[in-house]
């Protein structure tokens, strides 16, 4: 047996060691299936040594930070924030009432694919966890601050979000760790006819920590999704949104930008399906590479014989910063239906030496430029968020 396997196999016990009083179907499922291999497919770009690094000993919930000091004082939006034992939520203190449908109790379902290794780890945990069910055209928009106050933090949120006929939710959620911490959120949505649930992610945390972060997204026909998420920092960050359009004739939008410096590794594998015709998809993935850093992206459209119709565009940019950063995007398309309009491209690229002899021609230094070039390329992202995440990102 290799010393990867014995080191993964270790790693793996220790962390069950720590949660003795896990439900023992997840810990049963996470010893058989144990930590991805290199030679799987889906995880031969990705180095688990981050995770690896981390003492799952010390991995524990912890207190959640003061409530954002910029959150705005719109009386109509709720926002919750960690409690002091760092398994629950609470109202911050500008939050609006509590809507009914709401719940902050941990839910004891399993979760619905543990073949992500971020579902499977999950399951050791108990919260915090959130479960919303919004009546038929309803409105609402949430707002959760997630930030543990120190470092060894087990950081797992659950969402469980179920959206009635024409009901409408706004998500945004800031989620920041601060040293050899481990992040990992879960959101399953349902959306009824209707429906539309637009969600947007900042991601951030410091050098040594880890994020494995999973959706489970179900879309009835009329429904829309809209996901955009910014990651920056950490020293491994995966995430796998996974979206189905179970009967077609829906809209699925998702934004993804990394910001990725000094040897971190930030990976985004994407699965969205259609099992019914007319239904549409707009991708855009991009990512800043600095620095011996790796970016990663794999996005999986799958288009069987029923989806007739299907329109989807999918688009990975990645912006090169340093000789030593490295970047593998594999935009895939898995086409069986023969009247679809299906289109997906990847570009690598650097700083533009014309744009730079622009800006310089202008007065502008070649420092201060390049500065200027970097903000364009993440501003389409960027101005997806709301105020509360775009004042948080430097």
């Amino acid at each position: 047996m290799t010393t990867a396997v014995l080191q993964r196999g270790s790693w793996v016990e220790g962390l069950l060691a720590a949660h003795p009083t896990a439900p023992e179907s997840s810990r049963r499922q996470l010893l058989e299936q144990g930590l991805p291999a290199a030679r799987e497919e889906t995880w031969r770009f990705t180095d688990l040594a981050p995770l690896l690094a981390l003492d799952p000993a010390r991995l524990q919930p912890r207190a959640g930070a003061d409530g954002n000091p910029n959150a705005a004082t719109d009386a109509a939006v709720v926002r919750l924030q960690l409690d002091g034992r760092g398994t629950g939520l609470q109202p911050a203190a500008a939050s609006a009432p509590l809507p009914q449908g709401l719940k902050l109790e941990p839910t004891p379902l399993p979760l619905p694919d543990a073949a992500l290794l971020s579902a499977r780890l999950h399951g050791l945990t108990s919260g915090p966890s959130l479960q919303l069910s919004l009546a038929a055209n309803a409105r609402l928009q949430l707002e959760l601050w997630l930030e543990p106050a120190g470092a060894d933090a087990l950081l797992a949120p659950r969402l469980l979000l179920n959206l009635g006929e024409g009901a409408q939710l706004q998500l945004a959620v800031h989620l920041r760790c601060n040293g050899s911490s481990l992040a990992l959120p879960w959101v399953e949505a349902q959306l009824a006819p209707g429906a539309e649930l637009t969600e947007a992610w900042l991601f951030q945390g410091d050098a040594t920590d880890v994020l494995l972060s999973g959706c489970s997204v179900q879309q009835a026909p009329g429904s829309r999704y809209s996901r955009s998420a910014v990651v920056k920092g950490w020293a491994l960050a995966r995430q796998e949104p996974q979206v189905v359009q179970s009967k077609g004739a829906a809209h699925t939008q998702l934004r993804d930008l990394a910001i990725t410096t000094d040897q971190a590794v930030h990976d985004l594998h994407s699965r969205v399906r259609f099992e019914g015709p007319e239904g549409t998809l707009d991708q855009l993935q991009k990512a800043l590479v600095d620095g011996q850093a790796h970016s990663i992206f794999n996005g999986s459209v799958q288009v069987p014989q029923l989806a007739q119709r299907t329109d989807a565009a999918q688009l990975s940019r990645h912006l090169l910063l340093s000789e030593r950063a490295k970047v593998d995007t594999k935009p895939e398309l898995e086409i069986v239906a023969d009247d679809v309009r299906c289109t997906h491209g990847a570009t690598v690229s650097s700083l533009s030496d014309e744009e730079l002899f622009y800006l310089r021609s202008r007065g502008i230094d070649r420092l201060t430029g390049a500065e200027l070039l970097r903000r364009g390329f993440c501003a389409e992202i960027l101005r997806e968020l709301p105020p509360l995440l775009a004042q948080e990102v430097a």
